[in-house]
């Protein structure tokens, strides 16, 4: 899978969810650099950080393989309106 979409996905769930990236990567345990550039796509997230992800992220484990690992999936349109239909 691109890591670039990937860290797209990263970027736009951490929007959502209104979570900050110093917190992902003191969860991780790596720098906020480290972690900058595996949003970026410059660097790959291995599969322990992929783990540790899903959790930090509660992410369910269908959408965690769809983030991580579906080319064609469509976040926006998934997780607005999943998280859209959780406000109402």
């Amino acid at each position: 899978m691109n890591s670039f979409i990937i860290g797209e996905r990263i970027r736009i769930i951490l929007f959502i969810k209104d979570i900050k990236r110093s917190y992902v990567a003191m969860r991780l345990g790596i720098t906020y650099n480290t972690l900058t550039k595996k949003i970026q796509g410059k660097r790959e997230f291995s599969y322990i950080e992929i783990c540790k992800l899903k959790d930090i992220l509660e992410l369910s484990d269908e959408l965690a393989i769809k983030v991580f690992f579906d080319p064609n999936f469509d976040i926006e349109k998934n997780l607005f309106t999943s998280h859209n239909s959780t406000e109402n």
